[in-house]
């Protein structure tokens, strides 16, 4: 079966009878009614699916994240002005039960979605990351990064949540922190470790997504240890390679980067720099998100940043 309609052509009323990645599915309940929750995606972006009969538990079970099935429905626009797949069709059911959709060759690459320039990323990041002048530092953040790092999603739903998307934040973060320092004068900030710290913040995210079939979905790991301690530990396994001084401060700025919400509030510069950054980064890509999908002169709230956000015509 060939991919007929992408996710940028679905409007209101618009009939739906395509191949779609599925990110997520989960089993949900409404006035007493059970529906399969699904988030649909395509090389185009992403769209929310309700599906509806009688066999939705079975469905719910037997569909497997991160592969192609075939989806009915219709698009329909709720008040918002949002657009989601509304679906009652057996069809949809019965091909979520089945096996997914096998794929011919170069065909994967219309159900990955990513904004982000990974070859472009990855290349400005370690171009970043050999400008520490420190050698055992440079080294160091070297070895914490791998494919994995450059292709994993920053997030599940909010920000940069794509292929691709914990370099293009990490790189975000190390830039807005460096600008930063540049704008500031009369500061002692250490620049290696701000780089250092902004790059390898989120290194633990690595761990607590999986690759499934064409997508990236969260493990137990992302549940049940989260990202902080898992950064943590894998920077230990370098520890060799840099001063204990280094490697305190490292340890620091990676559990202190949530700020006030985390176990440890930053008591460096270089981790307030950081904190202060990566806030910067997903929140403004969230808002920029949103705001992609406000028709203009609309005011909405965004479904990654969680805010009223209003768009300029």
């Amino acid at each position: 079966m060939e991919k007929t309609l992408y996710i940028n052509n679905i409007a209101d009323g618009t009939e739906v009878k395509s191949l779609f990645l599925i990110k997520r599915a989960d089993l949900r309940n409404k006035h007493g009614e059970q529906f399969l929750y699904m988030t649909l995606a395509d090389r185009t972006g992403t769209i929310e699916c309700k599906a509806y009969g009688t066999n939705v538990v079975e469905a719910a079970r037997a569909v497997k994240t991160g592969a192609v099935y075939a989806v009915n429905g219709v698009g329909k626009a709720k008040q918002t002005g949002d657009i989601y797949v509304h679906s009652e069709s057996t069809q949809t059911l019965e091909s979520l039960t089945g096996q997914p959709v096998t794929l011919m060759n170069g065909q994967a690459t219309d159900f990955i979605f990513t904004p982000a320039d990974i070859k472009g990323n990855a290349a400005e990041l370690q171009k970043l990351v050999a400008s520490i002048i420190n050698g055992d530092l440079r080294l160091f953040v070297a070895c914490c990064l791998d494919q994995r790092f450059y292709e994993c999603p920053a997030a599940i739903r909010r920000h940069h949540e794509y292929t691709g998307g914990l370099c293009e934040h990490s790189l975000e973060t190390a830039k807005i922190a460096l600008n930063l320092v540049e704008t500031m004068p009369r500061t002692e900030i250490n620049r290696d470790m701000v780089i250092a710290g902004a790059v390898l913040h989120d290194i633990g995210k690595i761990f607590c997504f999986d690759k499934v079939g064409y997508g990236y979905v969260p493990n137990d790991t992302y549940n049940l240890i989260e990202h902080i301690t898992m950064g943590i530990m894998f920077i230990d396994e370098y520890k060799n390679l840099i001063s204990e001084s280094q490697l305190l401060q490292l340890r620091h700025i990676i559990q202190s980067h949530h700020g006030i919400y985390g176990d440890v509030v930053p008591l460096t510069a270089e981790a307030w720099l950081v904190n202060q950054a990566d806030g910067a980064s997903s929140m403004l890509r969230s808002i920029v998100d949103d705001l992609a999908e406000t028709p203009k002169g609309q005011k909405k709230k965004g479904l990654r940043s969680e805010k009223f956000l209003w768009k300029a015509v």
